[in-house]
């Protein structure tokens, strides 16, 4: 993809439409052990992706479930701990991983491939006003970096490689 925001002007996909951002890892697991998703979390790169996201100024990240992630993130308590000082990108990462599960920031999946060995797939899927990307202009493609980029256009759902 050689500039996110031209392609996107290209497309005339227009401020108010929504930019889907997919992302998913896996990690080899023992999922017969109690804290196989916790390892799974640590393993992958997912909660680094996703708080990368969240810590980028100027953009309103939404959940599949049409959330603001940063803001549920915020209202729940989840940020009370972070000194001001601190890296907030690692704090996030640091957090997504800790409450994953609980309020269904990422998508976990285990696929067996045995009685106790399988794959743990984590995932995050997002989406951003496409308005939040023309605004960082030249920054928006290292936001998008790392990402299956997905666009709904007259032509049909696009993913942008």
């Amino acid at each position: 993809m050689e500039n996110i925001v031209e392609t996107l002007r290209e497309l005339n996909v227009a401020e108010e439409d929504f930019v889907y951002l997919n992302y998913e890892d896996s990690a080899e697991v023992w999922h017969i052990s109690d804290d196989y998703i916790e390892n799974a979390l640590g393993e992958t790169d997912t909660a680094s992706m996703l708080a990368g996201a969240l810590a980028t100024p100027g953009v309103t990240v939404l959940s599949r479930y049409d959330e603001d992630i940063l803001g549920t993130m915020r209202d729940e308590g989840m940020l009370d701990e972070y000194e001001r000082n601190g890296d907030f990108e690692w704090f996030l990462s640091a957090k997504i991983q800790e409450h994953a599960y609980e309020y269904d920031l990422l998508t976990i999946s285990t696929e067996r491939h045995d009685h106790k060995r399988g794959t743990c797939g984590v995932s995050a899927n997002l989406k951003v006003k496409a308005g939040d990307l023309y605004r960082l202009g030249t920054t928006a493609d290292s936001f998008v970096s790392g990402f299956d980029v997905v666009v709904q256009t007259r032509a049909g759902t696009l993913t942008l490689a």
